[in-house]
């Protein structure tokens, strides 16, 4: 089941992607800091997404593995703790 929502998200995302794309040819002139370029907004509305994702998921990730090692080190501490309770537990 979550297999087929997965795909009908990628399919409707892929659509979007192609309707946006289609509907924005026109072209751009993009200024950087040292040069310009002139792009079709589709590519730099595309550009923008993708770099949006990229950074997102790096926070995500860093967000994540503090989270799973602040979990790691919690049940490193909890462990000491019940197996003194059960060898307690286990004397009575």
């Amino acid at each position: 089941m979550f297999r087929v929502l997965k795909f009908i998200l990628v399919a409707i995302c892929l659509i979007c992607a192609f309707v946006l794309g289609s509907q924005n040819p026109q072209l751009t002139q993009v200024n950087y800091i040292i040069a310009s370029s002139t792009l079709p907004l589709a590519v730099i509305i595309s550009l923008c997404f993708l770099v949006g994702v990229a950074i997102g998921c790096l926070l995500s990730f860093k967000m994540f593995s503090q989270l799973k090692w602040q979990n790691y080190q919690l049940k490193k501490q909890l462990t000491p703790e019940n197996n003194k309770k059960l060898s307690a537990n286990k004397e009575i």
